[in-house]
């Protein structure tokens, strides 16, 4: 069943879904996409009435993956965009100073420069920044779920940060090598969590047989929903 929604952004079609679920689960996707899973049964006049209720948050959804879709690839970083880190959308906002930093809070990012015109620096200040400390989160995560493999003899991985262009993350048994998307920095840290164990698993499972998926649910029962949500909610940016 669909129902034809008018949004800020225009008529869209939500794709409802009736379901064995006691309560509604409403999902708005940054390509606009709209769902509604209901419980069987549900009424349509009362479907119709909760997404009339909901339209001002879905609207704001909308507008947020509209507001961050011009910058997800970081290319060119202005004062009124805005970025996510960790699965949190921050306003972006660039501030002259004496010298350079950048300072993270719950709502923004706030980018002290002496050159706060010159575009090139700030967009170099901002990959800086972000490769240095994406890394360092990346790394204690790695950390902190090294020992899952360690003692199968596996040693520690070296860890390196890329912007890939089709993988949330790789592996090389051979140069005993992790490899994260710069990208990943944005999603939750149940996503982190779950590519940085998806990827340690490799060592141990070259491939994605039985036992790999049969170990990977065994030590993270809701891996497929962190997948899911990795990667139909979280915008790549490529």
């Amino acid at each position: 069943m669909d129902y034809s929604l008018q949004t800020r952004r225009g008529v869209l079609l939500v794709e409802i879904t009736f379901k064995d679920v006691k309560s509604l689960r409403l999902k708005v996707f940054p390509n606009t996409e709209i769902r509604l899973s209901v419980p069987l049964n549900t009424p349509e006049d009362f479907i119709v009435n909760f997404l009339n209720q909901k339209l001002p948050w879905i609207n704001k959804q909308l507008d947020i993956f509209a507001q961050t879709a011009a910058v997800e690839k970081e290319q060119s970083i202005k004062s009124g965009t805005s970025t996510r880190i960790l699965g949190r959308q921050l306003s972006i906002k660039i501030i002259p100073a004496a010298r350079k930093r950048i300072i993270r809070d719950d709502r923004w990012l706030l980018i002290y420069t002496p050159e706060p015109d010159n575009q090139e620096n700030i967009d170099k200040q901002f990959f800086n920044w972000w490769q240095k400390n994406s890394k360092q989160y990346f790394l204690s995560q790695l950390e902190k779920m090294f020992p899952i493999v360690q003692k199968y003899g596996v040693e520690m991985p070296d860890l390196r940060v890329k912007q890939m262009q089709t993988l949330w993350g790789s592996c090389s048994r051979k140069y005993q090598t992790i490899n994260l998307n710069y990208y990943l920095y944005k999603a939750p840290v149940a996503c982190v969590e779950y590519v940085i164990l998806h990827e340690l698993l490799h060592f141990l499972y070259p491939g994605h047989d039985k036992g790999f998926y049969e170990t990977l649910t065994v030590l993270m029962p809701d891996w497929q929903e962190r997948k899911r949500l990795l990667d139909y909610e979280i915008v790549l940016g490529i």
